[in-house]
């Protein structure tokens, strides 16, 4: 038997085991979250920070358990972690700010043994704060047709995220031109697409500006391709704003269906008005063309109302397809009323295409027949088809009528009034709020005696009826309409080499 006195030993020893196992805590057994956010703005501090708790085998919270916090995806950054569990309820992470590009963030959390417990946040982009062309910037094309990629405008947050949602309008701005979509919301990735951007029938200035959230903006631009440069060069008294600004319009709409470089030319001669005519001004030039000069003024030539101006070539290359120097010349006592029935630029654009030779040329490049006659027409294979195609199949089956009235500076150069009515090439204005469509019968006249053109630069055109054009001689009989012009016949050939002899009329 046990001695009586260890007794009292014993029972110390088993007291003293009894108590600690009543007091040390139960090992942690699980890390399962607390407050799920699921989504945040990314490069932001989190507004409520998400948690998580520590728990024992038997599902309750441990607090004072020591753990290590990282961030582990998505680039942010975390402070003013605890570093240990708080008592009886979640742990908050800390101030987590999310990283500047949106997507996942992950916090990796880890006590001892344990699985490692992952945290996870989505940052969404934030509020936009700008805008910028995403794709069909700054291309080219001819006048008339659609870019090859179509227009697209991104909108971003802060940090470069794209923003979706976003309610963006896309407007032509300049040049004419037209969208297939004028209003699109931002995608996924923030871009927002204006469609199809097909460019106006000018070589001038093409833009469309994108609006985003009624705040943002940014301006696309797009050239129109064209190799053929004319240049003007005003002489005489100083032209009006007006006038310079339609000459202007007027060299835009020929660098439109005329796209072609034509062949560089020597051009010398100690005094233009010497080789040329006095109408020009008696100046020496020395330098090489490239591709048509057009000397122009504004002067008296017979007062109000009569001919309105006179232009054409004087000097051509030697194989009298395309026109070097010529002369634009209009009466100053007419430009007036011109300008007040918003015609000015139509007129100085019909006397521009006689300088580059519609109407001019025919004859040099045997492409009129029956000059001089009751029925003078053109022969240009491309320029018939072309107005067949506008619905003159009666008028033109193998050639296009010509004027037969109007005089010397008329007839046997322009389109036929009355058969053509308002088309711009005919020989007289039309009527104060009628328009003068310049059409692809034109275009392509030009195209038969050699130009390389675009025939989407042309005016929307259709050759009218017999009966309208009856109704139109009657017009132009009783006087209505005046005369446009006298047109300038070409004298002086000009070879590769720049030596200059006069014409040979074919």
């Amino acid at each position: 038997m046990t001695p009586k006195r260890l007794w009292p030993a014993i029972a110390a020893v088993l007291l003293a085991l009894g108590c600690g196992d009543s007091t040390a805590p139960p090992p942690p057994a699980s890390i399962t979250s607390g407050t799920a956010i699921p989504t945040g703005t990314a490069g932001i501090a989190l507004v409520t920070a998400p948690t998580f708790l520590v728990k024992d085998a038997s599902g309750n919270t441990l607090g004072g358990v020591p753990f290590t916090i990282d961030v582990t995806s998505g680039g942010g950054t975390l402070t003013g972690t605890p570093g240990r569990t708080e008592s009886g309820s979640p742990t908050a992470v800390g101030i987590w700010t999310l990283g500047k590009a949106a997507g996942q963030n992950s916090l990796t959390v880890t006590v001892a043994h344990l699985q490692p417990f992952v945290i996870t946040v989505l940052g969404l982009p934030g509020l936009p704060t700008s805008v910028a062309a995403a794709s069909g910037n700054a291309q080219f094309a001819p006048a008339g047709t659609p870019l090859a990629a179509p227009i697209a405008l991104k909108v971003s947050d802060q940090f470069g995220n794209g923003v979706p949602g976003v309610q963006v309008s896309f407007t032509v701005t300049a040049g004419g031109g037209s969208l297939s979509d004028g209003a699109s919301a931002t995608d996924s990735a923030g871009v927002a697409s204006g469609g199809t951007w097909r460019l106006g029938r000018s070589a001038t200035t093409q833009t469309v500006i994108a609006i985003a959230a009624s705040t943002f903006s940014a301006t696309f631009t797009a050239t129109v391709s064209s190799d053929y440069n004319p240049v003007i060069r005003f002489f005489g008294p100083a032209a009006s704003a007006e006038a310079q600004a339609a000459f202007v319009d007027a060299v835009n709409r020929v660098r439109a269906i005329v796209t072609g470089d034509v062949a560089d030319q020597p051009l010398t001669t100690t005094n233009l008005a010497a080789t040329c005519g006095n109408s020009y001004p008696a100046v020496a030039l020395n330098e090489t063309v490239d591709d048509l000069v057009i000397y122009a003024t504004v002067s008296a030539i017979d007062g109000p109302g009569h001919i309105l101006a006179s232009a054409g070539p004087c000097i051509v290359r030697t194989d009298g397809r395309s026109s070097v120097l010529g002369l634009m010349r209009f009466d100053a006592e007419d430009l007036p009323t011109l300008i007040a029935r918003s015609q000015l630029s139509d007129v100085i654009l019909h006397e521009m295409l006689h300088v580059v030779g519609v109407g001019v040329l025919w004859r040099q490049t045997n492409l009129i027949s029956g000059g001089g006659t009751s029925d003078p027409r053109f022969t240009g294979a491309l320029g018939s088809a072309e107005c067949v195609t506008l619905g003159g199949a009666d008028v033109c089956p193998s050639s296009v009528p010509v004027e037969n009235t109007g005089g010397s500076g008329t007839a046997d150069s322009h389109w036929r009034e009355s058969t053509f009515d308002g088309e711009l090439m005919t020989g007289f204005v039309e009527p104060q709020g009628k328009s003068m469509p310049l059409s692809t019968m034109t275009v392509q006249s030009l195209a038969d005696f050699g130009y390389q053109v675009n025939v989407f630069g042309a005016d929307s055109y259709l050759v009218p009826t017999p009966s309208s054009s009856s109704v139109l001689r009657a017009q132009i009989q009783v006087g209505s309409i005046a005369a446009m012009d006298d047109v300038l016949h070409p004298t002086i050939e000009v070879t590769p080499t720049g030596v200059l002899r006069p014409l040979q009329t074919q």
